[in-house]
């Protein structure tokens, strides 16, 4: 059995499921896969639930964004103790600028160079026109856009890069006994410039401030025309990335590996765009990890088709992924692995998987306290742990380059019923205390069986709704 991943970097899912976007690749994959209509991210954001991904183990609440351990067993190390030929493909910068061991367990890697601020090109940056106002756009997209001077043809951009590398990936691997490829792009993760075309197909004849990698936090400092505009650059970045996904499905089926060959696409987390009044992925306050930013595209290709075309709303997380494949594979988990496999989902043995998905960030922001986000598929609590924990950062905090000194603070524990309220705007905790307790519980729980240090427990402790807790 032959294993393909593939990670879109900050895709919202309803740009895929929502028709948000133009995905006719991912329309056709999906006719052919199992569609996880319930998939939500577990540890947030990037370099988390990669960790999650390829060690099976729950990062939230307990491991901050970090390096990848070296003693615990990764999924490409799995595979390739066993004889999988394993490859990595990507051009997510946290995979090697940062030193975080991602790659580690992989017997190939091709690493496509120049996104976000990544320190690749020493052309003069001060010859780089800024593409909208300095104090609306991140400072690293000086740096990208230098990185990228040298672009002729739709061809020439990174992602379209990844999946061709892929492609020649599978084109020198194909007709090996087992393979494992994890094709990680980040788009469409900012910046948002691809061909002027695409953008037509959403924007035609704008013009205006490019805000093509925009700062996180409130929305406000954009006006309803600029903030209209990202989400097109956004919604082009997408249908470019998925003209090239195409592109490497088709190649699947050319290599005659769909009778062979699992094949999965999924994304990290979404992106906001003014969505509760914010943009990008905030921090601190204002950094709520309502369904724009947890609910995942997921969708599984399984040689034998038994739930091709179907969807399902069984709950799985990325902490998932390692265990399913290793079944599916014929192989044994390690013990270290936490997540479940869905195998028997996948194969229509069973509907049943989770009974409640949990999200959570990071704690190694400088903010003194981060939210967690449980669900049932039916009820939703965003909680707040130890609201009144002081900010490690001196006040007043700012929020990337525009001034957020006077913006509200947001620790407030919410309550929402999906089947009435799907966007999330009406919460209804004071109404049904006893559901906001028992998704907590499943917090609670979660935070038990994974030794999260005591320290850390504790502020986890206090009842949902209370809004202000001394611990």
């Amino acid at each position: 059995m032959n294993i393909i991943c593939v990670m879109l970097d900050s895709l919202r899912a309803d740009h895929v499921y929502g028709n948000r976007a133009k995905t006719p690749n991912m329309d056709r994959i999906a006719c052919e896969s199992l569609v996880f209509s319930n998939a939500y991210a577990g540890s947030f954001p990037t370099l988390p639930c990669r960790r999650d991904l390829f060690t099976g183990r729950w990062g939230h609440p307990f491991h901050t964004w970090d390096e990848l351990e070296r003693d615990v067993p990764t999924m490409a190390e799995r595979f390739r103790r066993v004889g999988y030929t394993t490859g990595l493909v990507f051009d997510t910068p946290m995979f090697m600028t940062q030193g975080n061991f991602l790659d580690r367990g992989f017997g190939s890697i091709e690493w496509i160079r120049g996104q976000g601020g990544e320190p690749w090109i020493s052309d003069a940056l001060e010859e780089i026109d800024w593409p909208a106002s300095a104090d609306k756009v991140k400072p690293g997209v000086i740096r990208y856009l230098a990185n990228q001077r040298g672009r002729l043809f739709e061809s020439d951009y990174l992602g379209p890069r990844v999946f061709t590398e892929a492609m020649h990936w599978l084109e020198r691997n194909y007709v090996r006994d087992g393979f494992f490829l994890w094709i990680d792009s980040w788009d469409p993760h900012e910046p948002w410039d691809p061909p002027q075309y695409y953008v037509d197909m959403y924007d035609a004849g704008y013009e205006g401030d490019e805000i093509i990698y925009p700062c996180y936090g409130f929305s406000n400092y954009m006006t309803d025309r600029e903030l209209e505009h990202v989400r097109a650059l956004y919604a082009a970045e997408v249908t470019m990335t998925d003209r090239w996904l195409g592109m490497l499905w088709d190649a699947v089926e050319v290599m005659g590996l769909k009778k062979n060959t699992v094949f999965l696409v999924m994304a990290d987390h979404g992106h906001y765009f003014g969505d509760h009044g914010l943009q990008g992925k905030p921090w601190g306050d204002w950094g709520q990890l309502y369904d724009p930013m947890i609910h995942l595209p997921f969708m599984v290709y399984h040689p034998d088709r038994a739930m091709a075309g179907k969807r399902v709303e069984s709950l799985v997380q990325p902490v998932d992924v390692f265990p399913t494949l290793c079944e599916l594979a014929g192989l044994d988990a390690p013990d270290s692995a936490q997540g479940k496999s869905f195998a028997d989902v996948l194969l229509g043995k069973t509907v049943q998987h989770r009974e409640f998905a949990i999200s959570g960030r990071n704690l190694d922001d400088s903010w003194g306290t981060v939210p967690a986000t449980i669900t049932d598929g039916t009820w939703t609590l965003v909680y707040w742990p130890n609201k009144d924990l002081e900010y490690k950062s001196p006040k007043p905090i700012r929020i990337e380059r525009y001034d957020c000194r006077n913006m509200p603070a947001r620790r407030v524990d919410e309550l929402f019923y999906m089947p009435d309220d799907p966007h999330q705007q009406n919460t209804v905790i004071a109404d049904h205390p006893k559901e906001a307790r028992r998704l907590h519980d499943a917090l609670l729980n979660l935070i038990a069986e994974t030794d999260t240090d005591p320290e850390i427990a504790r502020t986890y402790q206090p009842d949902p709704g209370k809004q202000y807790q001394n611990l």
